[in-house]
């Protein structure tokens, strides 16, 4: 939700995946790639029922929504989750779900027993 860690990390993918290979230390290299692929794996698994299934995303979503709903009503949150829900849900799609799934499938790492163009496809 930090959009600054976000571009810090983004900034780190970039420096690990797309600058020139030849340039950078190999050790450095390897060790910098397998950081930003743990960060996103952390990432992935803290919305990972945005990239499974139909059923799976609504589930979740839905105790989700409860959740935030429920604070609004006790006065533990400021706005009311049902006003902008939707809209909210495309903008994550949009700028967060599925620039991290391409990212994922992009760097193929998980190899053929878990196909990340599947999570891409169902985000």
């Amino acid at each position: 939700m930090d959009k600054q860690l976000k571009s810090e990390r983004n900034a780190r993918w970039e420096a690990a995946f797309q600058e020139d290979e030849n340039e950078q230390n190999p050790d450095d290299l390897i060790n910098r790639r397998a950081t930003i692929v743990l960060e996103h794996f952390i990432q992935a698994s803290d919305v990972v029922h945005t990239m499974q299934p139909w059923h799976m995303y609504r589930k979740w979503n839905e105790r989700l929504f409860l959740e935030c709903y429920k604070a609004y009503q006790e006065g533990r949150a400021f706005t009311d989750p049902s006003q902008d829900w939707y809209a909210g849900e495309i903008g994550f799609f949009d700028f967060y779900i599925i620039p991290l799934a391409r990212k994922l499938t992009e760097i193929g790492v998980l190899g053929e027993s878990i196909t990340t163009s599947e999570y891409l496809s169902h985000a």
